[in-house]
C-alpha cells in the first residue's frame, strides 16, 4: 500500500528544507533542522529531531524486512504495536541515534491529514504512541521547517 504524502512535504522535500540524501541524514548531527526548544514543544522530553529521507516505509514493511533479529525484537518488544495500525503508520525520523522513538504520520486516525504520532519512553513504564501534532502542516511549523518557503 502507498499513502500519499502531505502536500507540504512534497513541497519541503522539493524545497531541500527536508533531508533527501544520507548526507544530509547525518548533517542533522552538525546542524539541526530544529532547535531544542522547538523540538521540546513536539516532544518536552526530547532536545533534538532527526527527519528520514524519502521513499519513506510504513512500520509493516520495516518489520517484513526486518533481517536483524534486533530491529524485529525491539518492534515486538517495544514497538507499541497493538496501538498503531502497522500498515498505515508511515515512519518519517526519530529523536536521534540510540532514541528508538520514532516519529510517524498515523494515517489509520485520518487517511486525508494523518497526525503526527511519536513514540514515547516512560521510566518502568511500557512505551506509548502519543500524538505530537495534529497534522504534517502543524508539524513543520513547530519544527519551523516552513520559515524559508515562498
Amino acid at each position: 500500500m502507498v499513502l500519499p504524502l502531505p502536500p507540504l512535504l512534497s513541497q519541503l522535500i522539493a524545497a531541500d528544507v527536508w533531508p533527501t540524501d544520507g548526507k544530509a541524514v547525518w548533517g542533522q548531527y552538525e546542524r539541526p533542522l530544529a532547535s531544542p526548544e522547538r523540538v521540546r514543544q513536539f516532544a518536552p522530553e526530547e532536545k533534538e529531531i532527526h527527519l528520514f529521507v524519502p521513499p519513506f516505509h510504513p512500520i509493516a514493511d520495516e518489520v517484513a524486512s526486518a533481517s536483524v533479529v534486533v530491529v524485529n525484537e525491539f518492534w515486538k518488544r517495544f514497538g507499541a504495536r497493538d496501538e498503531i495500525v502497522a500498515e498505515k503508520a508511515l515512519i518519517l525520523g526519530d529523536f536521534g541515534l540510540g532514541s528508538d522513538a520514532p516519529i510517524i504520520l498515523n494515517y489509520a486516525v485520518d487517511a486525508v491529514e494523518p497526525p503526527v504520532f511519536r513514540l514515547r519512553w516512560l521510566p518502568n513504564q511500557p512505551t506509548k504512541w502519543v500524538q505530537g501534532a495534529r497534522s504534517f502542516d502543524e508539524f513543520a511549523s513547530i519544527l519551523g521547517l516552513t520559515r524559508g518557503l515562498a
